[in-house]
């Protein structure tokens, strides 16, 4: 089964945070490649520079040994686990946003998971047809007329905005490993979900950009219009008025 988890907004960034590691050198040609959505480019691009250094050393030997030492299927059944807690996020942030068909499809899935997949180590639900969606704090607010902000580079964490910088904290709140009482259960299972899901880009061949940082930033807002946006293209949000984002 394939491995397509993506649990808390900093796990949508992963990707996109790989990508970027992965092209060739970056150049600092600012007037090329300039975006308006990006006023801060300059200190993002040093904190772009220190995540690469921080990949470098640490993250990408930590996920190759997990890659070597965590068999495939043992790999799958854990992104099934951590997907299967958050559909609960998920229907939460659904629900947010009016839409209770999804809410009512995501609770659902985690039911039908947590019984008959064993805890979650096997998608049921997928299989019998019930598609797992992604929503997050962010995509709410995009929702409710919150406008993205700034583009920024997040230390460790990667490609955010100003509204995302902020909605991860109530994201992460809703994620059921925050609730246990064990700091070092909490800390563990936290740890292997991010591990989990970085090692899972780590097969995707590399970038070939002149300038890394400004194909990361675009990419990123991309992503996050697509998702905000249910989507929909700009002609279609036009004529949308329930989406007030772009």
């Amino acid at each position: 089964m394939e491995r397509t988890h993506f649990s808390l907004n900093v796990k949508s960034i992963l990707l996109i945070l790989f990508l970027s590691i992965n092209g060739c050198a970056t150049t600092n040609n600012f007037s090329e490649n300039y975006n308006p959505e990006d006023p801060y480019e300059k200190s993002n691009r040093k904190v772009f520079e220190f995540n690469k250094k921080v990949d470098k050393i640490f993250l990408r030997p930590l996920t190759d040994f997990y890659d070597k030492a965590t068999p495939e299927f043992a790999q799958t059944s854990i992104t099934n686990f951590f997907a299967n807690l958050d559909d609960i996020r998920i229907s939460i942030n659904s629900l947010l946003q009016g839409n209770v068909v999804n809410a009512m499809s995501d609770i659902t899935r985690f039911f039908i998971n947590s019984i008959f997949g064993l805890g979650g180590f096997f998608d049921v639900a997928s299989e019998i047809g019930l598609e797992k969606h992604s929503e997050d704090f962010g995509q709410t607010l995009g929702k409710w007329g919150a406008k993205p902000g700034p583009y920024l580079m997040l230390p460790f964490l990667g490609p955010s905005n100003a509204r995302d910088a902020f909605t991860f904290v109530g994201d992460t709140a809703l994620a059921p490993a925050i609730s246990l009482d064990d700091n070092a259960a909490r800390l563990g299972l936290i740890s292997l979900d991010l591990i989990n899901t970085y090692s899972a880009f780590t097969g995707i061949a590399d970038i070939e950009s002149k300038d890394e940082y400004a194909f990361l930033r675009d990419a990123y807002l991309e992503r996050r219009k697509y998702e905000i946006n249910n989507g929909l293209s700009e002609e279609e949000l036009s004529n949308d008025e329930d989406f007030e984002d772009f």
